[in-house]
């Protein structure tokens, strides 16, 4: 990584600025002006005139980009001329309005200004003088103060969370000066230790057509982890300063009760196609929530938008998503909804300069929610968007653009450049610190459809190569790293699918589905992802999703679009991949009740284990009078997962045929013995019928009950 550092904060002073102000008493007066971040005082001259009412007051206050005000009152003023000098440093007596929201100078203010206030009518004319002075280099003393220690006793799995205000306080919100970390002796004897990164607690106001966060508590360094093991933990909180001073302080001991366990998501060693939580093998379903709203559903699908309530609307879907039977979704952490870095003229981002301290907030209300209703989330860190000329144009408005003062010309230098690398890698080490303890995230999804991005080639490999590592290293949970294409399978880069730090693949899985054209079935797509004999995935050993899907990226006919949704779920299970696919359309989803899908494939694979090294996804030869029929089954030694489709209604949907007398064949040879065969409702996840039969050995063919449209079935041997 380069040793490149922007600026953290601009040490600019403003010029002086003098006028006159006429008083609107009994109303308060304001005067203001531009002042650039980083001023360490302003100093104050008012001149009052003898006309002046004599219970005139002054305050002087600062403001930021987003209106948010702190202010210090001076008070009581008469006739004559009165000069104040008012620290803006951190540590410095600015009042919230409203508190308790505390000064700091990551606030990055852009206004500072004076304010009169009498009871009396009064327009008498008030002179002021205002400067403000650089930040000055003077060395304070430094310490670690206010310190919260969390809990000291908890359960293995249950956040420790302690918060500082060291002194002096960050200047931005990189826990670059100081450097914050706790340093974790746990019951085992090892040492782990996790970065600090700033906070200010907030509350979710819903306003019902959008979400508002206000400050509960005053701006902290926070340190987070969550005991893995039983037993006493010592724990140490340090500081570095850039300096080189440094501080530390010992905190109580906590004390962990429970079972060793982390509740991490893992791909699973013993079969890296799939992934574990503790060594339990968990096939995720879910639903991408991509965002809290989706223009392109409602003008594919007529869907209403979902108001932009923020973490408000995500708890509402994630508590249906899990009632439903979904454990798993995908967010993104995109500009216009939990994004960190963003241009700094926008409402709360801070350019490179600094974080988005609500969406941190946000963010951590989601996992929160996710976690109490069992869900993972694919969280995706960059969508491709932000570093694209030409799809979801948004380059113009990232940060990093030369053109927003950042440091690349052109969108594909976001790959390339060591000033973009290393403002990439500062962000990385915030969302490591403040999320990573966090057992609802799934994994890192660096990019979403990467391939739509100006990044090609052996720059884009060398890119996701160091990226990837990098996380691995800042993320030791074991938790994987991953990204995205978009299309389908075929778009997927072998050099970037084959890094070693690179854990699972993500994909789409859109077809060509025009009504006027012959689609191609999603099985197909959805098969060839892993089983292609030339493009499949399979060869990379790792477990593969997909995470977006649903006829087309833009219009098809309903049925298609229907059909996809009822079958996406039964023909990954079948096809090895390692979890549901994830459709696109959630507010056509929810708004529309289309929720009986994934509780019904949960609950066909509910005890279900697919790992193994003889496991293995295979096409079976299944037959109708009437209909032509796709079949596959997921078979291990002693179990096999099934499901059979008429395939012309899995190609485009509509009334669901009736499919009589079938039959599946499993084998030519199939050992003897007694085994129990499940038949099952695919679209309700209720078991049929159960019998149990004693196969005298060789070729094994099943003969379904009829079926409308799809069947899913077991056999498992005694």
């Amino acid at each position: 990584m380069s040793s490149v550092r922007l600026p953290a904060i601009l040490l600019i002073a403003c010029c002086a600025t003098a006028g006159d102000v006429v008083l609107r008493a009994p109303l308060t007066t304001t005067w203001e002006q531009i002042c650039q971040p980083g001023s360490a005082a302003a100093s104050l001259e008012v001149r009052v005139p003898a006309d002046a009412p004599r219970d005139l007051g002054v305050g002087l206050f600062v403001a930021d980009r987003d209106g948010r005000w702190w202010q210090q009152t001076l008070g009581l003023i008469g006739p004559g001329t009165h000069r104040f000098t008012v620290a803006l440093m951190n540590g410095a007596s600015l009042a919230a309005e409203p508190p308790p929201a505390s000064w700091s100078m990551s606030r990055r203010a852009g206004r500072v200004g004076v304010y009169l206030w009498s009871a009396q009518l009064s327009t008498a004319r008030i002179g002021i003088d205002l400067s403000v002075q650089p930040r000055q280099q003077a060395q304070l003393a430094v310490r670690l103060g206010a310190i919260e220690p969390g809990p000291l006793r908890l359960a293995v799995g249950e956040r420790y969370e302690v918060a500082v205000r060291p002194e002096p306080l960050p200047s931005d919100s990189f826990n670059d000066d100081p450097h914050v970390a706790l340093r974790i002796a746990e019951p085992d004897g090892s040492i782990r230790e996790v970065e600090g990164f700033l906070r200010e607690p907030m509350s979710a106001i819903d306003r019902g057509d959008r979400e508002d966060m206000r400050a509960t508590a005053a701006l902290r360094v926070a340190c987070r982890f969550r005991p893995r093991m039983p037993g006493v933990h010592q724990l140490t909180l340090r500081a570095h300063w850039r300096d080189g001073r440094a501080a530390e302080a010992r905190l109580p001991d906590v004390v962990a009760s429970g079972v060793a366990a982390t509740g991490i998501v893992r791909v699973d060693p013993g079969d890296t196609r799939f992934f574990n939580i503790d060594g339990r093998f968990w096939w995720p379903v879910g639903l991408n929530l991509h965002n809290t709203y989706d223009m392109r559903s409602r003008d594919v699908n007529a869907t209403r938008l979902t108001p932009a309530r923020g973490s408000l609307t995500y708890a509402a879907i994630i508590d249906r998503l899990a009632a439903a039977g979904g454990d798993a979704t995908e967010v993104w952490m995109s500009s216009w909804n939990l994004g960190l870095a963003w241009r700094d003229d926008w409402p709360g981002f801070q350019g490179l300069h600094g974080l988005n301290l609500a969406n941190g907030e946000r963010l951590d209300a989601v996992l929160d929610h996710a976690l109490l209703r069992g869900v993972r989330v694919n969280l995706v860190l960059n969508n491709h968007g932000q570093a694209s000329p030409k799809a979801d144009r948004e380059w113009k408005d990232n940060p990093l653009n030369a053109m927003n003062g950042g440091p690349c010309s052109d969108p594909a230098d976001v790959f390339t450049s060591p000033a973009a690398l290393d403002f990439q890698d500062r962000v990385r080490r915030y969302i490591v610190a403040r999320y990573a303890d966090h057992p609802a995230v799934w994994g890192w999804k660096l990019w979403s459809e990467v391939d739509l991005t100006a990044g090609k080639g052996e720059p884009l490999v060398r890119w996701h190569e160091q990226a990837a590592k990098r996380w691995r290293q800042l993320d030791p949970s074991g938790r994987a790293v991953t990204t995205h294409w978009a299309g389908d399978y075929r778009r997927v880069d072998p050099a970037i699918a084959a890094l070693p730090d690179l854990g699972y693949l993500c994909l789409d899985a859109y077809r060509r589905a025009r009504a006027e054209q012959d689609p191609i079935p999603l099985v197909d797509i959805l098969a060839g992802s892993l089983h292609d004999p030339t493009r499949g995935l399979l060869r990379f050993a790792k477990p593969v999703i997909v995470t977006e899907f649903g006829a087309s990226s833009g219009e098809s006919p309903a049925d298609f679009r229907a059909v996809d949704h009822l079958i996406g779920g039964w023909t990954g299970l079948v096809s090895g991949h390692a979890a549901a696919p994830m459709l696109w359309w959630w507010e056509w989803v929810d708004q529309g009740g289309r929720w009986a899908p994934y509780g019904a494939v949960r609950r066909f694979i509910a005890g279900e284990d697919m790992r193994g090294s003889d496991a293995s996804s295979v096409a079976l030869v299944s037959e109708s009078p009437d209909q032509r029929l796709w079949c596959r089954a997921w078979i291990r030694p002693g179990r096999a997962l099934g499901y059979v489709l008429a395939s012309g209604w899995g190609a485009r949907g509509g009334e669901p045929p009736l499919v009589a007398g079938a039959t599946i064949r499993i084998a030519d040879v199939v050992e003897a013995g007694r085994l129990d065969i499940q038949w099952w409702d695919a679209d309700q996840g209720v078991m049929l019928s159960v019998s149990e039969v004693a196969h005298p050995g060789g070729a094994f063919v099943l003969q379904p009950p009829a079926f409308r449209g799809h069947l899913v079935w077991k056999v498992l041997r005694h």
